[in-house]
C-alpha cells in the first residue's frame, strides 16, 4: 500500500480540496454501472457518502423519482454545487470519516464511490456507513485497484519520464496523484479492509481491465470486447476499477 498526504491536516486537505475544484467524477458509462450494481431503488432512502459534486445522485433522481436522495461532503463548494443541480437532493457538510451526520439505522443503502482511497481513516468512515444503515441494508462501494496496473506497480522507480508515468501507474500512486489525500491500494488490501469491517460481500464487478493497455491503439479499438473476456473469465483482480455490493451484517 502507498500513501500521500497523510499528513495534512483537515484544514490544509479542505483547502487542496478547493483548489481541484474543476474535478468532477468518472462519468456517465461509470454511473450507469454503480447504479445498476445497486438494483431497484424505487422508493428507497440513499445516502452518497463522499458526494462530490452530485452527479451521481442527479443521475439517481432522474431514473427514480421516488427516490429520497441525500449526500455528505466536506467541502463547501461541492456542497453548495449539488444544492443548486437539484432541489430533490438534501446535502449536509460533514467529515465521513468522523461521523456522518444521520441517525442510525437510517438509510436503505449507501454509495461510496472512489472516496475510501483518498481518507486517512477509511475504517472508521465505513463503520459509520455501517451505522447510519438499516439492518441487513446494503452498500456500493468502488475503489481504484493499483494491482490493475500489474506489473508496472512494483516498477515506479524504473519508470523515468512524468509522460509514461502517468500511462503506466495508477492515479493514486505518489508519483501521480494531485489529490491531497490518496492511497494505492492493491486487490488484496481492498478485501481485506471490507471484510475487517464486518461487511459480507455480495457481487464484485470490474471494470477497466489492465488499465494501461488503453494507450495501444489497436488495444482501445476493441476495448468492448477486451472488458468482455475478463469479465467472463472472473479477473476483477486486474481490473482497475472495482464495484462491490456489500451487505451490513
Amino acid at each position: 500500500m502507498l500513501k500521500t498526504g497523510y499528513n495534512l491536516t483537515k484544514e490544509e486537505i479542505v483547502k487542496k480540496y478547493n483548489v481541484l475544484n474543476q474535478r468532477r467524477g468518472l462519468g456517465k458509462e461509470f454511473n450507469k454501472r454503480v447504479i445498476s450494481l445497486a438494483g431497484n431503488l424505487k422508493g428507497k432512502r440513499i445516502l452518497d457518502a463522499g458526494c462530490g459534486y452530485g452527479e451521481l445522485l442527479v443521475e439517481i433522481a432522474k431514473s427514480y423519482p421516488d427516490s429520497h436522495l441525500y449526500g455528505v461532503d466536506l467541502v463547501d463548494v461541492r456542497i453548495k454545487e449539488v444544492s443548486e443541480k437539484s432541489g430533490k437532493i438534501t446535502i449536509k457538510k460533514g467529515d465521513i470519516q468522523e461521523k456522518i451526520p444521520f441517525e442510525d439505522n437510517y438509510f436503505d443503502l449507501v454509495f461510496c464511490t472512489e472516496t475510501l482511497e483518498h481518507l486517512k481513516s477509511p475504517d472508521h468512515c465505513l463503520q459509520e456507513i455501517i451505522r447510519v444503515l438499516k439492518k441487513a441494508g446494503f452498500i456500493v462501494l468502488t475503489m481504484p485497484n493499483g494491482t490493475g496496473f500489474w506489473p508496472f506497480l512494483y516498477l515506479d522507480s524504473l519508470i523515468l519520464t512524468k509522460w509514461l508515468r502517468s500511462r503506466l501507474l495508477p492515479y493514486e500512486h505518489p508519483l501521480n496523484t494531485d489529490q491531497p489525500v490518496d492511497t494505492c491500494y492493491e486487490y488484496k488490501e481492498i478485501i481485506e479492509l471490507i471484510c475487517r469491517n464486518g461487511l459480507l460481500i455480495e457481487k464484485i464487478e470490474g471494470w477497466r481491465y489492465l488499465r494501461y493497455l488503453q494507450m495501444l491503439p489497436l488495444i482501445r479499438n476493441i476495448s468492448p470486447i477486451v472488458e468482455g473476456f475478463f469479465s467472463k473469465i472472473k479477473m476483477e483482480r486486474f481490473a482497475y476499477n472495482l464495484f462491490f455490493l456489500c451487505r451490513k451484517n
